[in-house]
């Protein structure tokens, strides 16, 4: 089977991702990713890109009224779960977070919230976005302050409303992808996955081989190992007669 780079749409791979067998596939082999790409289930490279940044801090630690992650809004949202409606802090938001289900997941949807809302220039967006993607507190307390007055100004929101949404960017703060880094984490994550559906052998030889440049060798070799065997592939340990210096496929054309 030919693999085409624009092509995203096959069933099985994004089978695999949705049934959280995702060790070895890129950003999400950690039981966190495993545990999120089942309760997200990404058909899309655009769902796929959401589920990559809603696995950072930002998302993971920022909860709604009733203590829940805003992972957790997202996943229950996309689901239609009915305790879950979409819902907008104010209509004026619904263009921006459509997207995401009502959930602030990218550093792009913080800078359009504040030229909307707070009035902001592409120079006090830009300030924005560096303040969320260099964590720098400092520089966020200045942004708040010129974000509150913006709001107030262009009187679109109540300052409550105002308040709580800088609540949501502050959070973001502990760390939020911009969108492109994410849709470019979620391709490569396709292709690893496509590699793991279409060609298992091939695929752990080569992480077996670079398992090494882990901080963990070991304990990594001994995940990959497992999970080989759950797919019913066998990792022989080393014997005299097959004198290899790295893990070899027993059949090439495998």
């Amino acid at each position: 089977m030919s693999f085409n780079i624009n092509n995203f749409e096959d069933d099985k791979v994004w089978d695999l991702i949705c049934d959280g067998n995702t060790k070895g596939v890129f950003q999400l082999e950690s039981s966190l990713g495993k545990h999120w790409a089942k309760e997200v289930k990404p058909r899309n490279v655009k769902e796929l890109a959401a589920l990559i940044s809603l696995i950072r801090p930002g998302c993971l630690k920022a909860k709604d009224a009733d203590g829940k992650s805003m992972t957790q809004v997202y996943a229950d949202r996309k689901a239609g779960k009915p305790n879950s409606p979409v819902e907008y802090l104010h209509e004026s938001l619904e263009p921006i977070l459509k997207e995401t289900y009502g959930v602030l997941v990218y550093q792009e949807q913080s800078m359009k919230i504040a030229q909307v809302l707070a009035g902001f220039d592409l120079k006090e967006a830009d300030a924005l976005r560096k303040a969320i993607g260099k964590k720098k507190a400092d520089l966020m307390e200045a942004v708040k302050e010129t974000f509150l007055k913006g709001t107030e100004k262009m009187g679109i929101v109540t300052q409550e409303v105002a308040e709580e949404l800088f609540s949501w960017i502050e959070k973001s703060n502990r760390y939020a992808f911009n969108k492109s880094h994410a849709v470019s984490y979620a391709i490569n994550a396709y292709w690893s996955a496509y590699c793991k559906t279409y060609r298992l052998k091939k695929f752990y030889e080569k992480y077996l081989n670079r398992a090494d440049r882990k901080p963990k060798p070991d304990i990594e070799k001994k995940q990959l190992i497992m999970d080989a065997r759950r797919s019913d592939i066998d990792i022989l340990p080393p014997r005299l007669q097959h004198l290899h210096t790295d893990f070899t496929r027993s059949n090439d054309k495998d």
